[in-house]
């Protein structure tokens, strides 16, 4: 039973991982083409679409771009949960990268 246990922690694992980094590489897609072509590819924002106001989460893929770029400012102007994000992201990267390390009897 433990095996299947571990086996199934680790399928969830490398899927969460998968998941995460194709979405991230969409969003970067997203907005380098919206930048660079002004052609926007971007998911709209349901809350925004069915009620007409921003949501908690507007603004978090140019605050992204700003990241990937560099404009620090301009990431928090559109976003400031930008960084609780990009903390727990962090957080999350290295208690992952500290337990794979670990033998699992």
């Amino acid at each position: 039973m433990l095996k299947v246990f571990q086996f199934v922690q680790q399928f969830r694992l490398s899927l969460e991982i998968t998941l995460l980094g194709l979405l991230a590489s969409y969003q970067i897609l997203a907005l380098y083409l919206a930048d660079r072509l002004g052609t926007s590819i971007a998911i709209p924002c349901l809350f925004t679409l069915l009620t007409g106001h921003h949501c908690w989460g507007c603004g978090l893929s140019r605050a992204l771009w700003s990241l990937v770029q560099g404009d620090f400012l301009a990431a928090y102007l559109y976003n400031p949960a930008i960084y609780l994000l990009l903390g727990f992201f962090i957080y999350r990267g290295i208690k992952l990268y500290l337990s794979g390390n670990q033998q699992i009897n």
